[in-house]
């Protein structure tokens, strides 16, 4: 058996994560910490091996657990200007969330020098996988993709938010017709997608996450470089309360409602191990082949 892939992920903090959230769910990189290590626990108790579609995998739990190593995330606090020197000592780069808009540019120096590194990673370092949530995702479709993100007039999406598949979308997650990721206070952009397809889409958006491969067809994990989600699967429905319960003087007292309504409804498990699972193979390089990939390919 050869070696295992090893993950060495730049984890690109976008946001000045406040003292209350963290005192009460940890920072950002603990998040994403606890949400690989969920998913691995869940997948070593039997949980999901059928609706993952991952038992034909064969020894893919076993291995990609043993390459989740304590120094597989490296954080950068992009807002305080840190980047990294070399890009290529990574298998992946996580783009996260953040407070503030993908078009304050004006306002934070800090957004248009990461949308530089965004655009020269994947323009010049293919071999480094790309993903990004939700602020991650807007600015991947502005600095990458040359696509306008603009605040989206159907208004907030906050709390667990049914995100209905495209055909795309289903190859990403056999078996599925619909998502339901953590949605924190955050308008979703309305954007244009042209080069690249989006995998999922919502009553207020037809874009919910984007996702790029090379090549003209889509057969497997390789093939992507760069995969995005407006939603969070790194937040739990605990989190998200918190966050509405910060932010609620800056978000309209409607929106603010229908959050805390849409929280309390909602009654079955988020899907964040579904896209836990992808983020995890592309950043180390634990392929699996898409199983209905023939049909969308033909």
């Amino acid at each position: 058996m050869g070696s295992i892939p090893q993950a060495k992920i730049a984890l690109l903090v976008c946001d000045p994560t406040s003292d209350a959230f963290v005192e009460a769910h940890g920072d950002i990189p603990a998040l994403f910490t606890g949400l690989y290590t969920t998913l691995f626990t869940r997948l070593t108790q039997g949980q999901h091996t059928d609706d993952l579609k991952i038992t034909r995998q064969g020894s893919f739990v076993t291995e990609t657990m043993a390459s989740f190593q304590g120094d597989t995330f490296r954080s950068f606090s992009v807002i305080n200007g840190e980047l990294p020197d070399d890009v290529d000592e990574y298998t992946a780069v996580i783009v996260s969330g953040s407070a503030v808009g993908v078009n304050d540019a004006d306002k934070y120096t800090w957004i248009p020098k990461l949308a530089d590194f965004l655009h020269d990673t994947a323009t010049n370092h293919p071999k480094v996988k790309i993903i990004g949530i939700c602020f991650g995702h807007q600015i991947i479709c502005n600095s990458i993709l040359k696509d306008s993100v603009q605040a989206n007039p159907k208004g907030w999406e906050i709390g667990p938010c049914e995100v209905d598949l495209t055909e795309t979308g289903k190859v990403l997650f056999p078996g599925k017709d619909s998502l339901a990721p953590e949605a924190p206070p955050s308008p979703p952009p309305e954007t244009v997608i042209r080069t690249t397809k989006t995998w999922g889409e919502t009553e207020k958006t037809d874009n919910e996450g984007i996702v790029s491969w090379t090549g003209s067809t889509l057969n497997s994990v390789d093939d992507i470089h760069i995969f995005t989600s407006q939603g969070h699967p790194e937040l739990t429905q605990e989190m998200t309360t918190t966050l509405v319960d910060l932010f609620e003087a800056e978000i309209d007292a409607k929106a603010v409602e229908e959050a805390r309504k849409c929280v309390a409804d909602f009654k079955g498990d988020l899907d964040r191990d579904y896209i836990a699972l992808l983020m995890w193979a592309l950043s180390t390089g634990h392929s699996y082949v898409f199983s209905n990939a023939s049909s969308f390919n033909a």
